[in-house]
């Protein structure tokens, strides 16, 4: 059986390296179409200007930074959701009698959530351009936020969280995906890991929130928090409407060429940039755009059949599970954890002073985890591939010691797997969204993130049934998980350190 895999992976790395000799022969032969028509012209031949090119060449400036601060906005108000979603447990439980079942739906309703919307955002913004959907989302998710402080028993909260997490993963790819279109090659990891970081800072913006309105961990004023922490992503809406525009990669491959060239002549004045978009340069991406639209082939539209064509389905398929394994884990630690501090014998004066700050150090863990990937993310001898290997290795370690070892050190290895999962998440993200062409990116993306978040949904089930039999037993399946993810990531076949996005 294992000499089968063995030969199947063998095989797929030959089609793979066949396919890129394709994708080589067809850029010559475009490349000698432009030739051939610019000698019929009397011009000068060039080569193509590839849309990589131009943002190196027009620079990073206010134009990116002001899309940054939109995702990262929108970030902070996704971590500070994440929080205030933990610290409400025990407080529903107290105050509505809400029984645990009731609280593992609730958790399983936004992660479905979460996997509905990514599916859709993929279809949506693939085909109808970054900037609609992503503003139109954004808008709803604040007034699902506020309409949760309406809400009078648990049933109602329920709805409410489900359509919450739809929006939430519907515009999380859509963010993703515009980034990745806007920064040039050589900042692409280095600044798409550091927006990653407003996720964290949510966290502890949330816990920043619910020290105000906590009267302990079992009671305080929810609806208050839930109003201060949906303020970012109001701020967040507010900047989308005044400053986000449209993907000029995406308008360029789906042919608006004249909307294209608009916003990259606003993205050149908004940089105080010395590049000049001449009617040259404007023919050379109008070839680069026939170019990719031929190797990506007219009928690679959106849809998820194309996530799986004989060339792709089998990264997609490590893709997936990589993702799957990475969140259940990930959110099985986050969500998990004011049960395991209440539950270990560390004695009350202990959970009573320390507790808020416990998870205020376990955020900055992440923080830690998200800045520590911006700086290694482009080392060339890492790369994409062999990182999410060796996080994985690392981090199902951390999680044997923190079973194993005694219960005052606990939140060290708790501290220490979650440094590892946050790199990870960040890996995982860039090397989604550098895998597929501009015409599916957000397919991928969304689709890796919505299979994802399927972890989510049956990890309060199997984490809460493992911890009603020993508390600390979830840590045993998140190591024999991380131990299977490396070892299936030594498969993927190709890493995207370097690559231009198609």
């Amino acid at each position: 059986m294992t000499e089968e895999i063995y030969e199947q992976v063998q095989l797929e790395k030959l089609r793979m390296s066949e396919s890129k000799k394709v994708d080589d022969q067809q850029s010559i032969q475009m490349r000698k179409l432009v030739s051939n028509t610019e000698n019929n012209s009397n011009h000068n031949q060039e080569p193509l200007f590839s849309f990589d090119q131009l943002l190196s060449k027009v620079g990073f400036g206010s134009y990116q930074l002001w899309i940054y601060s939109i995702m990262g906005l929108l970030g902070v108000a996704e971590g500070a959701q994440i929080t205030l979603f933990t610290l409400m447990i025990p407080i529903l439980k107290n105050q509505w009698n809400v029984p645990d079942s009731l609280n593992s739906l609730q958790a399983s309703f936004v992660f479905v959530g979460f996997l509905t919307g990514s599916m859709m955002s993929g279809q949506f913004s693939d085909r109808f351009g970054r900037r609609g959907p992503f503003l139109y989302s954004s808008f709803l998710t604040c007034l699902v936020t506020l309409g949760t402080i309406l809400c009078q028993d648990i049933y109602q909260l329920l709805f409410v969280r489900g359509i919450m997490g739809v929006l939430i993963g519907f515009f999380s790819p859509c963010g993703v995906t515009m980034l990745s279109e806007i920064t040039q090659i050589e900042l692409r990891g280095r600044y798409m890991s550091l927006i990653t970081l407003t996720f964290s800072l949510g966290q502890l913006f949330g816990l920043w929130v619910a020290s105000f309105f906590l009267i302990n961990f079992d009671d305080g004023n929810w609806r208050a928090m839930t109003f201060y922490c949906a303020i970012p992503g109001m701020l967040a809406w507010l900047l989308c409407v005044l400053k986000l525009q449209e993907s000029a990669r995406f308008a360029l491959l789906t042919g608006r060429k004249e909307e294209a060239f608009e916003i990259i002549q606003q993205m050149t004045t908004l940089n105080n940039s010395q590049f000049v978009l001449t009617d040259d340069v404007k023919s050379q991406l109008i070839n680069w755009a026939n170019m990719m639209n031929k190797i990506a082939k007219q009928q690679e539209n959106a849809s998820i059949s194309s996530l799986f064509d004989k060339e792709k389905w089998f990264v997609t398929c490590l893709v997936w599970f990589n993702w799957f394994t990475l969140s259940f884990i990930y959110y099985g630690i986050v969500m998990m954890l004011p049960t395991f501090l209440q539950g270990l014998n560390l004695g009350d004066s202990y959970l009573a002073v320390h507790k808020l700050l416990q998870l205020v150090i376990s955020s900055i863990s992440d923080i830690f985890g998200a800045a520590a990937a911006s700086v290694i993310i482009d080392i060339k001898y890492l790369g994409r591939k062999n990182s999410l290997i060796l996080f994985y290795f690392i981090q199902a370690l951390g999680c044997v010691a923190a079973y194993f070892d005694d219960p005052s050190r606990f939140m060290l290895w708790t501290n220490f797997c979650k440094f590892f999962l946050s790199m990870t998440f960040i890996f995982s993200f860039q090397y989604t969204a550098e895998v597929y062409s501009t015409k599916i990116r957000t397919t991928g993306v969304g689709m890796a993130n919505g299979v994802g978040r399927l972890g989510g949904v049956i990890m309060p089930w199997i984490c809460l049934y493992l911890s009603s039999m020993d508390l600390l037993s979830p840590f045993l399946l998140f190591t024999v998980i991380s131990f299977m993810t490396s070892l299936t990531n030594c498969f993927l076949p190709y890493d995207t350190l370097g690559k231009e996005i198609e």
